[in-house]
């Protein structure tokens, strides 16, 4: 199938049949979301067969690194929705100058987060990590930080070919690096009997591999997404400025809501090490459901975007219905497959060279029966937040982010923590409510700001009306 150029796919995104389009364009990235989820997966196996604490430390240092990997996706998410909306009214210029804006604001926090390696460990003690994580996991984490920097680069290039549709470039590049993770990590672990630092460094080569793939791509003189090296410092007065007002309340969105699992990691600590792992285990376990309908969600945001750029409030809309069916259907296929294969995986994590651990496999099953079933209120919660994205209401997720952490999370765990002596079941049910109860907000704020957006467009096609007549 002929692959679509730049302009071809703005006409199909603004006049295609919608659901037609995000099942298009979705499906690539819900394989691709998938992968991903199964790529952090493979780092709680390899750790689980190393040692229960390792798998801990390891879902740890994870948080952490998501602390500061949301910083640079919340950059790139806030800033791909100007860039959208200028590709979606078709002003190429515009379009290019705000992609290199984008380009210096990761080249300068990548500087950042470079100059923060030395003080590993330090950083790691002052915000009261237990020791026992930080004998290895100083190193683990260090690799992490440079992996992150690199994977600015696979962010970039991963949004761009999401903008212009072609989403199976990305479903191609991540296979082929989660194949090169999964030998390195494999050959480290199980050849080599390395430890955890390896893992981190099998995760740092697979994306250098991806990052080498997209640069000749990114440099492309013939699309309007292009770097310029000569932009990339020299862009229009205030664009730094309009991508940050916007990325801003994502960035601390993402990193917030990071920063959160590191509290309730803390709280789940207070039931012994292990449990951190067996919730961090449970997590990725539930979130391959989670991530292949977020997939789906994933492609709206960007068709909202262009729609909404174009001044088509009431297709961004439809955009929005289609999502929230499609991610549902897609909850419900992904709930299933989960549910009968679940048997065979959760014995894998409680297995290491020591042997099977009976105990821990039971520690995880618990938080899992409840934990699987917040994959319904993300499919809800995802398809709001990707329509409020689209249309750039950032503050608005933003708060909605802080209602799911600080209201629907952390207070309802201490509440459980009163009334459920089992801590594995207090952090499951946490999690479905957490996860289920943000969506009723988000759903009536998304309905609230459809409506004003129906209006908005009467309006101006009243507006267009009168024009006309005078003239």
């Amino acid at each position: 199938m002929r692959r679509l150029t730049e302009s071809e796919f703005r006409e199909k995104s603004l006049s295609s049949n919608v659901y037609l389009l995000i099942i298009q364009v979705g499906t690539p990235l819900a394989v691709f979301a998938l992968f991903a989820s199964l790529f952090s997966l493979l780092d709680t196996i390899m750790a689980s067969h190393i040692g229960t604490i390792d798998v801990s430390t390891v879902a740890y240092m994870n948080q952490l690194r998501m602390i500061l990997n949301s910083i640079g996706t919340g950059i790139g998410t806030g800033s791909m929705i100007l860039i959208n909306r200028a590709y979606g009214a078709g002003d190429k210029a515009k379009t290019n100058e705000l992609t290199n804006t984008l380009v210096r604001l990761l080249l300068i926090l990548s500087l950042i987060f470079l100059l923060m390696i030395p003080f590993v460990p330090a950083i790691l003690r002052l915000i009261k990590t237990p020791e026992e994580f930080i004998s290895e996991g100083a190193a683990y984490f260090r690799i992490l930080i440079t992996a992150t920097v690199v994977n600015f680069v696979n962010l970039i290039y991963i949004n761009v070919e999401k903008s212009r549709g072609r989403t199976g470039v990305i479903l191609v590049a991540n296979l082929s690096m989660m194949v090169i993770k999964l030998i390195f990590s494999a050959l480290f672990v199980y050849v080599l009997d390395k430890g955890i630092t390896y893992i981190a460094l099998s995760t740092l080569i697979s994306y250098s591999a991806c990052a080498i793939y997209a640069l000749p791509h990114l440099f492309d003189r013939n699309s309007i997404f292009c770097i310029r090296p000569s932009l990339v410092f020299h862009t229009k007065k205030g664009y730094s400025k309009s991508l940050l007002s916007l990325s801003f309340p994502v960035a601390v969105e993402d990193s917030t809501f990071s920063l959160g699992k590191v509290i309730v990691n803390s709280i789940a600590s207070s039931y012994g090490a292990e449990m951190i792992g067996a919730l961090g285990i449970s997590n990725n376990v539930s979130g391959l459901a989670a991530s292949f309908e977020n997939g789906f969600s994933d492609a709206s945001s960007s068709i909202v975007s262009q729609n909404y750029g174009a001044g088509k409030c009431r297709r961004a809309i439809k955009v929005y219905i289609a999502n929230i069916i499609i991610t549902f259907i897609a909850s419900l296929f992904a709930l299933g497959v989960l549910y009968a294969f679940s048997d065979k995986l959760i014995p894998i994590f409680a297995t290491s060279r020591n042997g099977f651990n009976a105990g821990f496999m039971e520690t995880i099953r618990r938080i899992f029966i409840y934990d699987s079933l917040s994959c319904f209120g993300i499919a809800f919660n995802g398809a709001g937040m990707d329509f409020l994205l689209g249309l750039g209401k950032t503050k608005v997720t933003l708060v909605l982010n802080f209602l799911k952490i600080f209201v629907f999370r952390i207070p309802v765990l201490f509440i459980l923590q009163m009334f459920i002596s089992d801590g594995a079941t207090a952090l499951g049910i946490m999690m479905m409510i957490s996860n289920c109860g943000v969506a009723i907000p988000t759903t009536l704020i998304c309905i609230h700001v459809a409506r004003n957006l129906i209006k908005e467009e009467k309006l101006n096609e009243i507006k267009s009306s009168e024009s006309f007549t005078l003239s």
